[in-house]
């Protein structure tokens, strides 16, 4: 495991109070992979609307979260909702 080379997966409760957990792991996320500091809070944010839709639309109880480095690329990915953000060279 690198800030460049990682994953790792969870299952979250499917209710709106899981939203700060998802946007918790990304900030984590974002701190290991080395993304710059300033691209950080757009990133978990975009993370946190990408969790509210994907827990508004799920129907079953839980929901699964994968955070993978990989390619490049940091992605959260809620469900079939993902984000990304460009890792750093």
């Amino acid at each position: 495991m690198s800030p460049h080379a990682f994953s790792f997966k969870l299952t979250v409760p499917n209710d709106p109070a899981a939203v700060p957990i998802i946007a918790a792991v990304a900030a984590h996320a974002v701190e290991f992979a080395e993304i710059d500091p300033a691209r950080r809070p757009a990133f978990i944010e975009r993370v946190q609307l990408a969790a509210e839709k994907a827990l508004a639309i799920n129907t079953h109880s839980h929901s699964p979260v994968e955070v993978t480095a990989a390619d490049g690329q940091l992605t959260v990915t809620i469900g079939s909702h993902a984000e990304s953000e460009s890792l750093p060279s």
